[in-house]
């Protein structure tokens, strides 16, 4: 009886049923799902990149290439020259002459489209060399001297062969040409030209657009050059080897003031200014080259018909390996204490400050 009523108390339960099994997600699969969003998330953002990019870079090719700097500009020049000269030297000997460059115009290196904001410009280091050879084996046999020698150096050739002759009625020699490019940019050729029919070797730099107002700068400068106190003369040496001297100011006869009555000056001074050019490349002197301070030297005049070597109105030529001597000449109604100035020369090359002593 007691057992019965125990178990009226507490009857045996029923076991839990078993849970449905339902499928949540898995930390594994979690993970996945958000890696996966991430890949696509980044190659989203990869691909605007990307086409931005590819946009900018359009129209940057399409404009002429970055705005690099005169300097840059200068540096390329001296590349392309120096590069023609090494082939020649490469080749067998009296087949062409280093120095006897023709620098070639180009009509692709325009500014068509407007890229070209104010105090950009552009330009191509382009030169050619006249090669002579007495027979079409010692031509392909220099070529194929040139094919190790760029072999060696890890450049491309590329063959070219050659081209049919502009008026059949003036044959032109049948002989291959060759093209490579070196480690500065420069495309490297030789074939037969096209309209004299002769071996020639070309040197193309490129087009580069370039900011006029960013040159070469100096790596040294001492005396009056460094346009601190003056001094009576100094020097300015720039980084493609380009070696400017200036001064010392010297007292000259008077000279009728060009700007005034036509009465002579009271004070007449030449200023000597050497340029020596121990760069790769000319340098281009004009008479604006030299100026002053705005409102520097008051009452002092500059002469615009000194140096007489730059009144033809065309830039005159420093070449490389040489040295050009001009004179400035001022004027004044008083005795000034100094001369200031500022001077680059050429359109490559930095304008500096000078201050220099006046006897």
């Amino acid at each position: 009886m007691a057992w019965n009523r125990l178990m009226e108390k507490h009857p045996p339960q029923e076991p839990p049923a078993a849970p449905v099994d339902t499928p949540a997600p898995t930390a594994g699969v979690s993970r996945k799902v958000v890696v996966r969003r991430w890949l696509i998330s980044l190659g989203a953002v990869a691909a605007v990149f990307w086409a931005c990019s590819a946009v900018s870079d359009f129209f940057e090719n399409l404009g002429g290439g970055p705005v690099r700097s005169a300097a840059d500009y200068r540096k390329q020049d001296i590349n392309t020259r120096e590069a023609g000269r090494r082939i020649i030297s490469d080749l067998r000997p009296g087949v062409g002459d280093g120095d006897r460059m023709h620098e070639e115009g180009s009509t692709s290196c325009v500014d068509d489209l407007g890229f070209d904001d104010d105090g950009v410009t552009r330009k191509q280091p382009h030169y050619t060399w006249g090669l002579h050879y007495s027979s079409e084996a010692d031509y392909r046999a220099d070529l194929g001297k040139l094919r190790a020698a760029w072999a060696h150096r890890g450049w491309k050739t590329v063959e070219q062969p050659a081209d049919e002759p502009l008026n059949p009625d003036r044959p032109t020699p049948r002989w291959p040409g060759i093209r490579t490019t070196d480690d500065h940019g420069v495309t490297l050729a030789i074939r037969i030209d096209w309209y004299t029919g002769e071996p020639t070797l070309s040197a193309d730099g490129g087009c580069i657009r370039y900011q006029r107002d960013n040159g070469v700068i100096a790596r040294k400068r001492t005396g009056a050059g460094g346009g601190k106190s003056p001094a009576r003369q100094g020097t300015v040496t720039y980084d493609d080897g380009v070696r400017l001297s200036i001064g010392p100011v010297q007292p000259m006869p008077p000279t009728p003031d060009e700007t005034g009555d036509g009465t002579p000056a009271a004070y007449t001074y030449r200023v000597p200014v050497t340029v020596t050019n121990l760069s790769g490349a000319p340098v281009e002197l004009r008479s604006y080259d030299i100026g002053s301070y705005a409102g520097a030297n008051p009452g002092v005049t500059r002469l615009s018909s000194y140096p007489a070597e730059l009144n033809s109105g065309g830039p005159h030529l420093v070449s490389e390996g040489e040295s050009t001597r001009l004179e400035f000449v001022y004027t004044a109604k008083t005795k000034p204490s100094h001369l200031d100035l500022t001077y680059g020369p050429g359109e490559l090359h930095t304008s500096y400050p000078w201050r220099l002593s006046v006897p």
